[in-house]
């Protein structure tokens, strides 16, 4: 076995250990510490993806996917997925380190490391057809999160949505697996189905009506890590990108722009916290498509980094918004709670997560909305304009949930005697992910470096399919 398969193998053990443990009768709370303990090993082993060539050439093919038009390596790692990876083990960290006691049991802790596994295994792939058993999978996953009486409605409303988008998904791989498809009506078709399916998981406008649903009134957590990987990112980077036309890439473009500003507008007049962390995330993901689908290599380069500051910042927000309601319960927007004094350190990481989202300089976001603008101004300018009124919209918005949620009189909200300051875990985990965003927003090169070379991978693959279609 090569020391690659041993790699993988090794890093996949660890959310399968903490699967195994959560159906043995282990008390909860020795099976969170499990769980963060197996997220920090994940974290640490995948950072050897990025930083070791040889894992980065490793692909796995099947004989039988792979004689199939679309039909790509199972398994591999490449430029691209080497930053995911860390990614993922991120955001399952950040879960189980932050998350309240009370919204993670045994059952939670078992579904967070069932659909890291899945995130993980899927940021691994560039099969359609293995994307897309994983991609159904994690809706699957989703949706128990959501089976008790109380978010049944919420349940229906994602059934549906991600239901069609699972549906659209399948029936566009099916037509683009088929003998013969290439340069048919067939593949356009095809490839219409997957964009539908990206944009509705993705809940790009007309299709995000199940998004500020999810968050306000279902389950803020299993919605934070369904949506923060951004799968449907990594659906249009592999399957869309390289095969689209390019009137195809702009219609996605345009929606993801009109959903970038709209998210972030809405967002700034909603009295819910939870609710405006959804049309937050509205924004940001909407920003991540508009930069997938530009032909500028910097464009590409600078969406590929909004996935990933974007996705860690959006996840510690909307987790700090978790852990204040374990302490207040549901946090209004129109009055101002306070708090600062209590609890500093969450409400320092907060503004700083917040302002990550907005490209505040100094912060990976800065560089990756920078490049994002820089790169896509001369091939759409309407992009640039879009993309900064989008910002001005989330930094007023985060500045207004920031006053709102730590500013005031505590007294006042009858929070005085609350105890309020967070536990160790939860402190050293937001204050790593901010470090994190700040760290590579003052260093940016190691990343943006990687970033370049795999929109040049994906750029040049396009053209490769470009050259074969006019064969």
């Amino acid at each position: 076995m090569s020391d690659a398969r041993l790699w993988l193998a090794g890093v996949l053990a660890f959310p399968v250990l903490v699967i195994a443990a959560s159906c043995l009768r282990i008390d909860v709370e020795r099976l969170r510490r499990l769980a963060v303990a197996s997220a920090i090993a994940m974290l640490l082993a995948t950072l050897a993806a990025p930083l070791s060539p040889a894992l980065r050439g490793f692909a796995l093919r099947s004989a039988a996917l792979s004689s199939m038009p679309g039909g790509e390596a199972i398994v591999r790692i490449d430029t691209l997925s080497a930053a995911l990876l860390p990614f993922a083990a991120g955001l399952w960290l950040l879960t189980v380190a932050v998350t309240p006691r009370a919204a993670l049991d045994r059952r939670g802790l078992r579904r967070t490391a069932v659909a890291t596994l899945l995130t993980f295994a899927s940021f691994l792939t560039e099969s359609a057809v293995v994307l897309l058993v994983l991609s159904a999978a994690s809706v699957w996953t989703f949706l128990s999160a959501l089976d008790d009486p109380a978010h049944q409605y919420q349940r229906r409303v994602v059934a549906v949505y991600l239901g069609v988008s699972t549906l659209l998904f399948a029936l566009g791989v099916a037509l683009l697996t088929a003998p013969g498809v290439q340069n048919t009506v067939l593949e356009a078709a095809a490839m219409w189905c997957i964009v539908a399916a990206a944009l509705v998981r993705k809940g790009i406008v007309p299709f995000h009506a199940w998004v500020p649903e999810v968050f306000d009134h279902g389950r803020l957590g299993p919605a934070i890590l369904f949506n923060a990987p951004q799968v449907g990112a990594y659906m249009t980077v592999v399957l869309i990108v390289p095969r689209a036309s390019p009137e195809m890439l702009r219609v996605i473009a345009l929606l993801a722009l009109g959903t970038a500003v709209y998210g972030a507008a809405l967002a700034l007049v909603q009295t819910s916290a939870r609710r405006a962390c959804g049309y937050l995330f509205m924004s940001q993901s909407a920003l991540v498509m508009a930069g997938l689908d530009c032909t500028s290599v910097s464009a590409l380069a600078g969406g590929l980094l909004v996935w990933l500051s974007a996705g860690l910042a959006f996840a510690g927000l909307a987790r700090c918004v978790l852990v204040l309601e374990a302490r207040r319960g549901r946090l209004d927007l129109s009055t101002y709670h306070g708090g600062y004094e209590r609890m500093p350190v969450l409400a320092v990481t907060f503004l700083a997560m917040g302002l990550a989202c907005t490209g505040f300089p100094g912060t990976l976001g800065f560089v990756g909305e920078e490049l994002l603008v820089d790169g896509a101004v001369d091939v759409f300018p309407v992009m640039g304009f879009a993309v900064v009124i989008a910002s001005a919209l989330t930094g007023l918005a985060v500045l207004r949930m920031y006053f709102s949620l730590f500013c005031g009189r505590a007294e006042a909200q009858g929070h005085a005697g609350l105890r309020l300051g967070l536990r160790p875990r939860e402190a050293w985990t937001f204050v790593a992910l901010v470090v994190a965003l700040v760290g590579f927003g003052v260093v940016p090169r190691p990343l943006v470096d990687s970033r370049f070379a795999a929109s040049d991978e994906i750029l040049r693959l396009r053209q490769l399919r470009i050259v074969e279609s006019r064969r």
